[in-house]
């Protein structure tokens, strides 16, 4: 792909939310197809942002930098993330379950 390459930043405290959301679906609602395609479509989310970071909804939340924030929907979660312009980083910093008020 040509263009603007970002680099991606995942809080190691986001991982280890993905992970066990996974877990929860494989392990407790034994559905293993569903938890690889949970895992496969937040990869594959995340990974689009390296080239179109601004490709989701802002919304009316921001970080310590005053970076406002913007909202990724996958199933039932929200991820958060914010675009570093000048140092070309996206730090994806949060996960929410949809129905948790995250604003």
């Amino acid at each position: 792909m040509d263009g603007i390459q970002y680099e991606v930043k995942i809080a190691p405290i986001v991982m280890k939310q993905i992970n066990r959301i996974s877990d929860y679906i494989l392990e407790d609602l034994c559905a293993e197809k569903a938890a690889k395609s949970f895992t496969k479509q937040v990869k594959n989310e995340i990974e689009k942002l390296q080239y179109t970071p601004k490709m989701y909804a802002e919304i009316e939340k921001y970080d310590e930098l005053n970076r406002r924030y913007r909202r990724i929907i996958i199933k039932n979660f929200i991820i958060l993330y914010t675009v570093d312009e000048m140092n070309l980083i996206v730090y994806i910093s949060k996960i929410y379950y949809g129905k948790r008020n995250y604003l």
